[in-house]
């Protein structure tokens, strides 16, 4: 009997009424509400967003003055190290008043060949631009076309 006391009771209880579809008026108040957490939602994360650029680019120019520095140690180390091998060489050797002259002659000896090549390649170009019978502005005209 205990069985039919439970089924009973469930047929006494009362059907609860369906809730009621809300009204234009309240859809519109609950979309306007919505609205309104929305746009304070997204005023919120902007702020977070500018906050976090900020954070960002502070960050971005701490990196690169860390690799500035990085640069410039590196550019000191290599400085250091060159002197040390430099040091380790010893001095370089003094050359004597005689073989001080003779390098001294024979730099001079190669600039005025050197001078010698230049001079030529401007005669020849002269005698080229003779028979041709163009001037200097005329060529400089041509070339800049």
């Amino acid at each position: 009997m205990a069985a039919k006391k439970k089924t009973a009771e469930k047929t006494e209880q009362v059907k609860k009424a369906r809730k009621q579809y809300p009204s234009h008026e309240e859809r519109i108040a609950a979309a306007d509400k919505k609205i309104e957490h929305l746009n304070a939602l997204i005023a919120e994360r902007k702020e977070l967003v500018a906050k976090t650029e900020k954070t960002l680019n502070e960050r971005r120019d701490a990196l690169a003055k860390s690799e500035e520095a990085l640069v410039k140690t590196e550019a000191k180390k290599e400085r250091l190290l060159a002197a040390k091998t430099r040091a380790a060489q010893g001095k370089s050797v003094k050359l004597t008043p005689e073989e001080r002259a003779e390098k001294r002659k024979a730099d001079l000896a190669k600039a005025r060949e050197a001078k010698k090549v230049e001079k030529a390649k401007r005669d020849a170009l002269m005698n080229a631009l003779n028979e041709k019978g163009l001037s200097i502005d005329e060529l400089l005209e041509q070339l800049n076309k």
